[in-house]
């Protein structure tokens, strides 16, 4: 493959005077845009609403047979002035603004989520025409035909060989390309892109040079977006994934090997969502490190998500819905933690860059402030994208260098150029784009406009637009871009790079990075709406786009990456940990020994001093580096081991050792490795059991079993008998948490034993006080009831129970498959007495699009009814909307019915499971004795 690493020239761009943020005259919104016809036969007799012009609906996408079940009332929420999408037919955009009012975020204008036709796409299938079925992207793989089957695809937990890269080439996938460096070892770079089949993620272990697969995220679609740990530990990426209820939804995959296998999602969002984007808090002096932050839009009402644990869960979204709606939103940091949240409003006649800034991590934002006015809105048509057209969005990050412009806050972002339109209404011949970057220097409360970041004379014939901005350790601002210069009539691309030095003032190195033009591929994805950039700690600056240059006779869409060379960086080194960072050790013995690496770039030579800041002596009476000084070597770099001892008398905890390197300046250049040590001062105390209660009776047979945590434990180990002596174990395991839910279930009525012994790096405790408790009765219903879809009457299942006695406590526990359990209410009905009571309303709330229920009703339950991020969505113990103390009392011999209504449309299932848990009245003598039998 040609190598085309582009040497970089010191060419001065021009640009144009910076200055204060003004007001500029809007211009009128679009007219609808002409219908692509298509070649399907429409038959005005199918159609259900004969007052409907059926034929006519072409000019709201192309045709679909489905289309045939639309009336006149469905048709009246299409806005006067909708906007034909490619690939997407009229009765999807119905149903998509039907779904954003039942979420309660309505569609108030003609503008749709970027990847509506992606969404289509996984749901429907394609197009269907004339009764075919016309699967194309997404909807190949949602909806495999046996006689056409896709390519197999590599999930992200195969890895893939290597596919070697030099220079600029295609990684894996196909457009819309994000990408990051590992802040702590520069050779580790992640990806991801749409691709066939979903999100496809790539990795690299040489700095970006050669790409290897990862695979492709189950059940995602797409808007890739990544970011590390500050420890480089956790790798991070965001998509838009189906298999939560409707439409997509915002989800974050985790991976702890540099992005080589990727972990379960974790759903961030509740509703129907599109234009996501994550960012990690790495600022060391931040009181919210490595908080993630997540960003996207639900009906355009923007919205936002924390992770303060590292992206294993997420707080309940926050709605910005009184500010301006918009799409294609940014997030970034600063060195004490504030939140900036940028994006573009879609207002019709009035759009502009909006911030809103959060100085507590991200629970609270103050007001939004305009950035920016924009010419354009939202989108629109130039030669190269003229189907999709060039989107606004926002691009940010912030200065943490400790220079001259120290905190500033910049966003980068498309906009109509001076002699365009504006407002998205203009041809494609007629409209223009170029990039602008404005900044804040007082937190985001003002903006200033930054010097284009390109040339300016040639607006008439050459188009800028989706550029992506990164600001490096040293201050120095980074912008790619596409550009039309090198194709004919401004419908190809090049990738370009520019950088400034000193805050956006000037701008120079406006260097062509991709090797060929790419031409206009009218696909309706064309290049997508972004692209990415990363700088590394090693001087390397990574771009990634999509790309549809001619290759062999055709042109073929591909993401591609290129590098070049950080002129503003100069050489420097990394100090990294080649192993374990986490240790646990007992007071008085040494830890194992650290292995670091020393790493030099851009031909650094320096020795590097190695000190250990902030150590504390009680605990680590010795500390060493060996060498020291080390001097950093290219390539594999130099191994430093290190060595600490531990205090006899060190106390338990958890203490922190920073290892500091340290060369040049001043400045110097200064880099840190942080080890977490947990040291255990002598054996845990025995552990005192706290639930179930000594002698409790009725317990459930998959009981949560419960004690006090013992200072200094590492782990817990769980044995749960039939006899005292603990001769017949049913159930072990070892945890590290006090707590444990007993699996495989255990007998009905049976009476077991259960003790805990604490353990940690110093040995093992002693076991606790053993208790015992006893199950209690479980009868259960076990089949198949099909709940009807939207149907008040709803599915029922029966269990007839001649059991005896009478209630005093009933649990009961339901399993259901379905697809969206908020549309489902829960009503449990003695038959005997005609007691009905409500176990819960729209499970989890209407919004709950989770997969399935596998939950226990208990009034004595700590929490009420809530949506998981994961399936199943309603799980877990949880106190029913209605005391279940209305059938205390009653005969447990009846007949009782689970009944489960459907409350929407679309999301259908069945009741697998029912059962009931009670709590029986003692059998009084009056009860043995009253049949005479007598002493």
């Amino acid at each position: 493959m040609k190598r085309a690493l582009i040497s970089l020239a010191l060419l001065a761009a021009l640009g144009m005077t910076a200055g204060t943020v003004s007001a500029s005259n809007k211009p009128k919104p679009p007219s609808p845009v002409k219908a692509q016809i298509d070649d399907a036969v429409i038959d005005q007799a199918r159609g259900a609403d004969q007052s409907v012009d059926y034929a006519s609906l072409r000019k709201f996408g192309p045709w679909d047979d489905r289309n045939y079940d639309l009336t006149a009332s469905d048709l009246a929420l299409l806005p006067a002035n909708d906007r034909y999408v490619y690939n997407v037919p009229a009765f999807f955009k119905v149903l998509k603004r039907k779904e954003y009012a039942a979420e309660g975020r309505p569609l108030l204008d003609e503008l749709y989520p970027r990847e509506i036709d992606k969404e289509f796409a996984t749901r429907f299938g394609g197009l269907l025409q004339n009764g075919v079925l016309n699967r194309f992207g997404l909807g190949i793989y949602s909806h495999p035909d046996p006689q056409n089957p896709p390519k197999p695809l590599r999930w992200a937990t195969d890895p893939m060989p290597n596919a070697p890269v030099e220079g600029e080439g295609p990684i894996f996938g196909n457009n819309e390309t994000g990408i990051e460096y590992n802040p702590v070892n520069p050779n580790i770079v992640i990806a991801g892109s749409n691709g066939p089949g979903g999100q496809t993620m790539s990795y690299s272990s040489d700095g970006g040079v050669t790409w290897s697969s990862a695979g492709v995220l189950p059940n995602t679609c797409c808007d890739p977006a990544s970011d590390w740990s500050s420890d480089g530990t956790v790798a991070y990426t965001a998509s838009l994934g189906s298999g939560f209820g409707t439409g997509y939804r915002t989800v974050v995959y985790r991976s702890t090997n540099n992005g080589q296998t990727w972990g379960p999602a974790v759903r961030v969002s509740n509703a129907s969502s599109d234009k996501e984007y994550i960012h990690v808090d790495r600022s060391p002096t931040s009181p919210y490190k490595d908080n993630l932050y997540a960003s996207w839009h639900e009906g355009n009402v923007q919205m936002f998500a924390r992770s303060t644990d590292r992206g294993l869960t997420f707080s309940t979204p926050l709605a910005f819905s009184s500010d301006e709606r918009g799409i294609g939103s940014d997030l970034t940091t600063d060195a004490s933690g504030r939140v900036y949240y940028a994006w573009p409003s879609t207002t019709s006649g009035s759009s502009e860059i909006w911030v809103k800034t959060s100085t507590d991590g991200g629970a609270t934002f103050g007001p939004a402030v305009m950035a920016y006015d924009l010419r354009g809105r939202f989108d629109f048509a130039i030669p190269a994208m003229e189907s999709r057209r060039a989107f606004i969005y926002v691009s940010a990050d912030v200065d943490q260098s400790g220079g001259p412009h120290n905190g500033r806050v910049y966003l980068a972002f498309t906009d109509e150029a001076p002699n365009s339109p504006g407002n998205g209404s203009g041809s494609a011949s007629a409209t223009h784009g170029w990039i602008q970057v404005v900044y804040s220097d007082d937190q985001g409360a003002t903006w200033q406009v930054a010097a284009t970041p390109h040339a300016t004379a040639d607006q008439a014939t050459v188009d800028r637009f989706h550029p992506w901005l990164d600001v490096d350790a040293s201050g120095a601002v980074h912008l790619g871009f596409y550009d039309t210069r090198h194709s004919v009539n401004r419908t190809g691309v090049d990738f370009y790079y520019v950088v400034s030095a000193d805050g956006g003032a000037t701008w120079i190195e406006e260097t062509r990075v991709s090797a060929a033009t790419s031409v206009n591929i009218t696909n309706g994805q064309e290049w997508g709406d972004y692209n990415g950039l990363s700088v590394s700690s090693a001087n390397r600056v990574a771009m990634t786009w999509t790309d549809n240059r001619v290759v062999g006779a055709s042109p073929v869409q591909a993401s591609y990456a290129g590098r070049v060379t950080n002129i503003m960086g100069g050489p420097t080194f990394t100090l990294s940990a080649t192993g374990a960072t986490t240790f646990d050790v007992c007071a008085g013995q040494p830890l194992p020994a650290v292995t670091l690496n020393a790493a030099a770039f851009s031909g650094f030579t320096s020795p590097v001093a190695l000190t250990f800041p902030g150590l504390n002596a009680s605990v680590f009476p010795t500390a060493t580096a060996s060498p020291n000084p080390v001097t950093p070597t290219a390539g594999s770099g130099t191994p430093v081991t290190v060595n600490l001892t531990t205090s006899a008398s060190a106390a338990t905890g958890t203490y922190p050792v920073v290892i500091e390197g340290s060369a040049g300046g001043p400045p110097p250049i200064t880099r840190q490795v942080s080890l977490n040590v947990k040291v255990a001062q002598g054996l845990p105390a025995a552990a005192s059991l706290t639930a179930p209660a000594d002698n409790a009776v009725d317990q459930a047979t998959s009981p949560v079993l419960t004690w006090a945590a013992v200072p200094g434990a590492a782990n817990y180990l769980v044995q749960v008998a039939t006899d005292a002596a603990f001769s017949n174990i049913v159930a072990s395991a070892t945890v590290t948490t006090p707590s444990y839910t007993v699996s495989p279930a255990l007998n009905t009525t049976t009476t077991y034993y259960w003790r805990v012994r604490a353990s940690n790096t110093c040995g093992d405790g002693t076991f606790s006080s053993t208790f015992r408790f006893t199950t209690g009765m479980i009868i259960c219903f076990n089949g198949n009831v099909a709940i009807p879809d939207n149907n008040a009457t709803g599915g029922s299942a029966d269990l007839a129970v001649a059991a005896t006695g009478t209630l005093t406590d009933l649990n009961v526990s339901v399993k259901i498959t379905h697809t969206y359990p908020g549309d489902l209410d829960l009503i449990l009905v003695h038959q005997a007495s005609s007691t009905s009571l409500t176990l819960g309303s729209r499970l989890g709330a209407s919004s709950c699009g989770t997969d399935n229920v596998d939950v226990t009703f208990d009034d004595a339950a700590a929490d009420p009814l809530a949506c998981a991020a994961t399936p199943p969505g309603i799980s877990g113990l949880r106190r029913p909307a209605n005391p279940l103390t209305a059938f205390n009392g009653l005969s447990l011999a009846s007949g009782w019915r689970l009944q489960a209504i459907d409350r929407a449309g679309q999301d259908t299932g069945s009741i697998t499971q029912f059962c009931l848990q009670p709590a029986l009245a003692p059998v009084s003598s009056d009860e043995i004795f009253k049949d005479g039998f007598e002493e």
